[in-house]
């Protein structure tokens, strides 16, 4: 719980006085953030609810799933947000995979549950694994420096407090507070990409390194302190030497010198001009469903 205060602290995530929806799943990961939250809710002076999204996809589980949720949060009078989605459904309208179509349904929802009920931010359970898996992945596909820095504290309303523990962490943590959690069987298999990394690579790489997780996370962080630097060094040349076409100070003519500046020998460098690609925002990998 020290290490979750300290990250919260260090990357600024909770306010006071602020009000805070967990995604609960019913899996470790999300009963676990639960627990650590209402644990410093009076000490960080938030208020904590939660949200289920029944995806209609695993029969039996689902109902699991959803109950679980359901008596945890009523002991722990945690107000607790229910919704039904037929996934299946909507990938068939939308053309999009099950994984994405959750993914869409979910954070929409979120998302638009964080204004109806005022809320600050919404808190997902993404570990330090899940971000380790996040970065083989992006590598695997080809990423700029952005997709070597895992999974985000923040991003937008989105905040992620469990960052700095590892799966192992978490599931200790349960186990000390006699907490039980549900497991969700599709991430038994390795039919998925995340999947494969997560049961077939990992286990190879703990051969080579048996710190490896925490050895790419180190990386990680070193690769998004190199990032910031590179920006802020962008940033400063293009205001040092570019002036708006024309003498016009409008956002157009600005962003065209701008552009043509960047055109010219400061990006003459294949990898750089890449990076500042990957640097306009594209998202290479998604970070898991919790």
């Amino acid at each position: 719980m020290d290490r979750v205060r300290r990250f919260a602290s260090v990357h600024e995530l909770f306010v006071y006085g602020g009000k805070y929806i967990v995604a609960l799943s019913g899996g470790a990961d999300s009963v676990s953030l639960l627990f650590v939250l209402k644990h410093l809710e009076h000490e960080l002076g938030i208020g904590v609810e939660a949200a289920h999204c029944n995806f209609h996809l695993r029969g039996a589980e689902s109902v699991r799933d959803e109950e679980f949720c359901k008596q945890l949060c009523e002991r722990l009078s945690v107000p607790l947000h229910l919704i039904h989605f037929d996934t299946q459904a909507y990938a068939d309208q939308h053309r999009v995979s099950i994984e994405m179509a959750a993914r869409d349904l979910r954070y929409g929802y979120f998302e638009n549950l964080r204004r109806d009920i005022k809320a600050q931010d919404i808190c997902v359970a993404h570990h330090r694994d899940d971000s380790v898996e996040t970065v083989l992945l992006n590598l695997v596909r080809g990423t700029g420096l952005r997709g070597l820095r895992g999974i985000q504290p923040r991003n937008g309303n989105i905040i992620r407090p469990l960052l700095s523990l590892s799966r192992e962490d978490i599931v200790q943590y349960l186990d000390v507070l006699g907490e039980s959690y549900v497991t969700d069987s599709t991430n038994l298999h390795n039919d998925v990409k995340r999947n494969k990394i997560r049961l077939d690579v990992m286990p190879l790489l703990r051969e080579l390194n048996p710190s490896v997780s925490q050895s790419i996370s180190e990386t990680s962080l070193r690769v998004t302190e190199a990032l910031k630097i590179f920006d802020e060094a962008i940033q400063r040349s293009i205001a040092d030497v570019t002036t708006p076409l024309r003498g016009c100070t409008c956002p157009k003519c600005t962003n065209q010198a701008k552009s043509a500046y960047l055109g010219g020998a400061l990006v003459s460098s294949a990898p750089i001009k890449q990076e500042l690609v990957y640097s306009g925002g594209a998202v290479v990998s998604t970070a898991p469903t919790k």
